[in-house]
């Protein structure tokens, strides 16, 4: 018998869209839990606790100033600090935020943190400054016409300037609703916070005007120096320098929420209502999901609590997760991972998230910054980290958790039956306790699905350590048009090179 050995396990990652049997060998139909790396598959690391106190966040960033490092946690008007050794301080209280979705930007190098919640004026902490050093305030002068209010849906950094979108004006108890309206503040020197909201007061960069769009302004994002305004259908491109100038760069492409755009390798990475896609501000705007993720990644997004929808970098494993509620859940329960170097896509549990953001691991009571981990935020006392451990939290406690590769109605002669004697999975990273979990149904009937999640008569134990027959492979002896097969198991493992001892049966 001939043995079909599949290689570049870790090359094809999932594609869930395309009809099982015109996937290629080495790309999978469901995953979880695994990370495609090395040209293998791998257990993908767990977490741990991060930090728990009385704060509950639901919000959070790193603020590395030149003195020390910050994580900052919210929670409505609460917000806290918290340093190396784990001692929090509080930064702001105000009990009239209630059901807050914050956002942030790094401002002036990091020297500044502005934070916006869309409803109040945006507040500020600024390294060095003798009122915001360690507490929030309000950026000054935001205000600046007496009796007219101000709120903005999003503000983000762009050089020495702010830049603020999505108004809100309100006046004498009129409100009026600006969604495609952009605010510039003057430049701000380095170490400084801007002052100057109000245009014409000088000649510097502070300016107010109206996109040429029909849809409200949800995020931006600076790329290459310029800021890239991301509405709901189009997008547009800012450019701060003799002149203000704002042109359109594409329309049909937009986001679905704010936090749903970052940077990554001179691009910038977008979730959008449609689609899943990258562009480099050269005007090619790519699909990266279509035919592979895009309509099981909608059709498995809770549409109620789309609005929890947010992507996070992780730098130190290549990796760019969507972290989003998939079926009834109200947090994120699942991440869609993007793996940017072999444009491979996988699937995390994730602990209930509400937001996450990279952070650093805490080492004798310092940040250190070759940790680069992500952080996660519950809106529970608990906050958790990315950590190189096997453990996962499952609601009470930390422990095992299952990971699978499954691949359906695969086909080695599309015209025949196929009887598959033996698979030979080649494991070279696994404990020697370890043992694998191998399902294998055939079946005859293109249309029929098999539920591979349990175990049935076609179920089978490999044992990577055993010395005799059972450590090199295992021995199914099934027979049908179509195989499909899950391998599964709770402990870390590394499977580098699949074969099947195949051999052609009852063809005419």
């Amino acid at each position: 018998m001939a043995i079909e050995l599949i290689k570049g396990l870790g090359e094809g990652g999932l594609n869930a869209d395309l009809p099982a049997v015109i996937t290629p060998m080495n790309t999978f139909t469901d995953v979880l839990n695994v990370r495609f790396d090395n040209s293998s598959v791998q257990t993908i690391t767990g977490e741990r606790q991060f930090w728990s106190g009385d704060l509950q966040p639901n919000f959070g960033v790193f603020w590395k100033r030149p003195d020390q490092g910050y994580t900052i946690l919210a929670r409505n008007g609460s917000i806290q600090r918290i340093d190396g050794a784990g001692n929090a301080g509080t930064m702001f209280t105000d009990l009239s935020y209630t059901d807050t979705t914050w956002q942030s930007t790094f401002f002036n190098g990091g020297f500044a943190i502005v934070l916006n919640d869309g409803v109040h004026t945006p507040i500020y902490t600024l390294y060095g400054d003798i009122n915001a050093d360690s507490s929030f305030q309000p950026l000054p002068n935001w205000n600046y016409i007496s009796g007219l209010t101000v709120t903005a849906k999003v503000i983000r950094s762009l050089n020495y300037s702010l830049v603020a979108a999505n108004l809100t004006l309100v006046e004498n108890g009129i409100t009026t609703y600006a969604p495609g309206t952009i605010r510039v503040s003057a430049q701000a020197a380095t170490g400084q916070i801007p002052t100057v909201w109000q245009p014409g007061l000088t000649t510097d960069t502070a300016d107010e005007f109206e996109l040429s769009s029909t849809s409200q302004v949800i995020d931006m994002a600076e790329l290459r120096g310029n800021m890239y305004i991301y509405s709901e259908d189009n997008i547009h491109v800012l450019s701060i320098g003799a002149q203000t100038v704002v042109r359109p760069y594409a329309r049909g492409y937009g986001i679905l929420n704010t936090n749903c755009v970052v940077e990554f390798d001179g691009k910038h990475f977008v979730v959008d209502r449609n689609d899943i896609y990258i562009h480099g501000g050269s005007g090619s705007i790519e699909s990266i999901s279509n035919f592979k993720v895009r309509d099981w990644f909608f059709n498995n997004l809770n549409k109620e609590y789309s609005k929890l929808v947010h992507v996070v970098v992780d730098r130190r494993n290549d990796e760019i997760w969507i972290n989003f509620p998939s079926g009834s859940s109200v947090k994120c329960d699942k991440a869609l991972i993007f793996q940017y170097r072999n444009g491979t896509f996988t699937i995390r549990s994730l602990p209930g998230v509400t937001y996450a953001f990279p952070g650093f691991d805490s080492v004798a009571g310092t940040y250190r910054y070759s940790t680069e981990r992500i952080v996660m935020t519950t809106f529970t006392q608990n906050t958790f980290i990315t950590d190189d451990n096997y453990l996962m939290w499952n609601g009470s406690s930390f422990s095992a958790y299952p990971w699978y590769v499954e691949k359906k109605k695969m086909t080695i002669d599309v015209g025949g039956n196929t009887h598959i004697s033996s698979i030979y999975p080649v494991f070279d990273k696994v404990p020697p306790s370890a043992s694998i979990t191998v399902r294998i149904h055939a079946q005859n009937n293109y249309k029929d699905d098999v539920d591979l999640s349990v175990d049935n008569s076609d179920t089978f134990i490999f044992l990577p350590d055993d010395q005799k027959s059972q450590g090199y492979k295992i021995d199914p002896r099934v027979t049908g048009r179509l195989m499909n097969f899950r391998i599964t198991s709770n402990e870390y493992a590394r499977l580098c090179a699949l074969g099947f001892e195949a051999q052609p049966v009852g063809r005419r």
